[in-house]
């Protein structure tokens, strides 16, 4: 979710950050002539703004922010990943140009054909083994423009209630979520540890954020995943978010190993995705009202 890259003005409280100045920071930084360091806009908001960039030949993403934290989180997010997913490299990440940046490889991505589904299954299968001692992570992050918490935890429906379904809802009720959808979100943080007690999950790598859009396919077919927030949690919160915004193909479950028709994973699913619903309605406005509404009730219904 890029939020915070939203299509807009290259600039942060009236101070412009150009093309040009982004150039001759990278110049000076790689110790290159300025013919060597080719900086096109792609776009840019209130807080931030994005670069195709070409380090004497080489080309790069690069994310410019007027401050840090984001961008380490997505820097460390994306370490934590490589060893088990295809994600870009990360090429550098630091101070530049008044704020801070993340320069990421540049990434030429196709069309996914009727091989992409069943290697993307198998390839978050395999990030999902990658297991760790308790839920949460050794830093908090973002979810989009939100801050997410990752506290570490040994259970799992109070990481969840308490780490991600309550700060979501508190901000919630400060933006105008009405009463009466506040209070049955907070009946269904009061029934979760019910929902999910008996299940075996264990705490696995996950990559937080995993909307169609945060998904690509390279040449071949292969996957790759970007813009993470991750944490170790339940494996499904990831197949729960593949599926908010469109259907996912039969194919990509068989090659994981899960079965969509379970009605308590579409359950839990449901549960999972409310916290990314709650995060949209705070992030972009009352019209996610009726999504976090019918949610809640289908979920109390159950």
């Amino acid at each position: 979710m890029s939020a915070v890259f939203a299509t807009a003005p290259l600039s942060y409280h009236n101070a412009m950050i150009t093309s040009e100045r982004i150039q001759a920071a990278l110049a000076a930084r790689h110790g290159l002539a300025a013919r060597d360091c080719r900086v096109d806009a792609l776009g840019g908001g209130d807080t931030g703004a994005t670069f195709q960039v070409e380090l004497k030949g080489r080309p790069g993403f690069l994310k410019w922010l007027p401050g840090g934290d984001a961008l380490d989180a997505e820097a460390d997010g994306l370490s934590a990943l490589a060893a088990a997913i295809r994600v870009p490299e990360v090429l550098d990440h630091d101070r530049l140009a008044g704020g801070q940046a993340l320069l990421l490889e540049w990434l030429p991505l196709a069309a996914p054909g009727e091989a992409f589904w069943p290697a993307f299954g198998r390839a978050l299968a395999a990030l999902h083994d990658v297991a760790g001692e308790r839920f949460g992570y050794h830093r908090d992050n973002w979810i989009g423009a939100n801050p997410q918490r990752n506290t570490p935890d040994t259970d799992w429906s109070r990481f969840f209630v308490e780490q991600r379904l309550m700060p979501q809802l508190r901000w919630a009720r400060d933006r105008g979520l009405g009463s009466a959808v506040a209070q049955r979100v907070e009946r269904v943080m009061a029934a979760a540890p019910a929902w999910l007690e008996g299940q075996a999950i264990r705490p696995v790598l996950v990559h937080g954020d995993l909307w169609r859009g945060n998904v690509g396919t390279l040449a071949g077919g292969r996957p790759v995943v970007f813009d993470p927030a991750v944490y170790y949690g339940h494996a499904e919160v990831d197949l729960a978010m593949l599926s908010l915004f469109g259907r996912v193909p039969e194919t990509f479950y068989r090659a994981y190993g899960k079965n969509p028709g379970d009605e308590n994973f579409q359950h839990r699913s449901r549960l999972y995705n409310l916290y990314h619903l709650l995060n949209h309605f705070n992030l972009f406005g009352g019209g996610y009202t009726g999504a976090v509404s019918d949610s809640a009730t289908a979920l109390l219904r159950y």
